[in-house]
């Protein structure tokens, strides 16, 4: 039976259909605000939709193939995605919508793009333009993505020009950075009287003593992270400073390969892997911390990296498009090459020798935060973005 949304919303109500998996940061990012004066809906194939706010009703679609198998891998490249566009068309068949977000142009974009909706609205993430594209099959899938799409959204330089690369028409291309710092902040004022006792226990917890220095990570395990590169400079850097310690946080597909190739370069004593923790409670450990890496292959705006500059956290990060759109070395950060783990030891090192220039560069990254995250701004552009799908429907 069609739903029937009169007894649910206010005529004046926008319904936006969100496609895509409600695992990340970003899917609690804008549903936290679409759910504003909206009626929202989540479509997913996942099983773990853990960053979804309250208000927003999740529609659990069935996954078509074995959960083990990847949806950008082989045959599933394409089987899975024409038999993921027939559930994904048959949902929506189901919600009278106004307005369909399909997220990722080699996923729940691409699904979205098949489905025909006039009315839909492409959030591309940075690698489905940036790396992915080297690849035929999913060039193609990104190409077509970008075609269908009444506007593209995206976070970064990179992105668009990647996405006009890719031959999509760049008026209905619109860009801000997917972040704002004021939930971090107002986290941040929110722990402030307990933040010292919960670290000494955290430390105590560790076996860390006080003045530890803390290298922190909060990507995900997965191979465009490449958490690799980190672990191989952990021995490098405590081979010169013993008592550095490291924090990673998160958990993906390589989350127990890392923990086996920290056993063996013989830093157990060294590093912590503490999983998969709440959004709210990451300032906590960032703000404990001493330095914040990432050493992403690839990226548009970085909304973990964002995250650690409203932290006032020194910054090393990879010499990526991405990233040097925010990060000017020896200015608000450091940068190193990618895939080098020797150099980011050094950089690292730097910071470990150098307390006044980690001090320096984290005030130059907060104040870049403030100057360049106007969400209150950004928020209009997207809600404007959704308007104008709304009337040229």
């Amino acid at each position: 039976m069609r739903l029937s949304m009169a007894n649910e919303t206010s005529p004046d109500m926008t319904t936006i259909v969100y496609a895509h998996d409600g695992e990340s940061l970003y899917d609690l990012f804008f549903l936290n605000h679409l759910v504003k004066g909206n009626c929202v809906y989540l479509l997913t194939f996942s099983d773990n939709s853990k960053s979804v706010p309250k208000g927003v009703r999740v529609r659990k679609m069935k996954e078509p193939l074995h959960p083990t198998i990847s949806p950008l891998t082989g045959l599933n490249t394409y089987l899975g995605s024409f038999l993921r566009t027939i559930i994904l068309k048959y949902h929506l068949s189901r919600i009278s919508h106004d307005v369909l977000i399909g997220c990722g142009g080699l996923s729940y974009g691409f699904y979205s793009a098949l489905s025909r909706v006039s009315h839909y609205v492409l959030f591309i993430w940075g690698s489905d333009v940036v790396v992915a594209p080297r690849r035929l099959p999913f060039r193609f899938m990104a190409k077509y993505s970008l075609k269908k799409a009444k506007v593209v959204l995206v976070d970064s330089q990179v992105q668009e020009e990647a996405c006009i690369k890719l031959g999509c028409d760049p008026r209905k291309i619109v860009k801000f950075p997917w972040v704002d710092p004021r939930p971090v902040l107002r986290q941040i004022e929110k722990n402030a009287d307990s933040q010292g006792k919960m670290e000494e226990a955290f430390r105590e917890k560790q076996g860390w003593k006080r003045n530890d220095p803390i290298i922190i990570s909060t990507r995900h395990h997965e191979p465009i992270y490449n958490l690799e590169c980190l672990i191989e400079a952990i021995p490098l850097v405590t081979k010169q400073v013993e008592d550095a310690r490291f924090l990673i946080i998160g958990k993906g597909s390589l989350t127990e390969k890392l923990k086996r190739k920290v056993r063996a370069l013989g830093v157990e004593k060294n590093v912590v892997f503490l999983g998969w923790i709440p959004q709210d409670e990451i300032p906590k450990y960032l703000k404990m911390s001493t330095i914040y890496v990432t050493t992403s292959l690839s990226d548009g705006t970085s909304a973990s990296l964002i995250e650690a500059m409203t932290c006032r956290l020194p910054v090393v990060v990879t010499d990526t498009p991405g990233n040097t759109e925010w990060i000017k070395d020896g200015s608000n950060g450091l940068i190193f090459t990618v895939r080098d783990s020797k150099a980011l030891a050094e950089k690292i090192l730097r910071l470990l020798r150098d307390e006044d220039l980690g001090n320096d560069l984290a005030v130059n990254a907060y104040k870049t935060v403030t100057e360049k995250c106007d969400w209150q701004r950004n928020s209009r552009l997207l809600d404007n973005l959704i308007s104008s799908v709304v009337t040229l429907k």
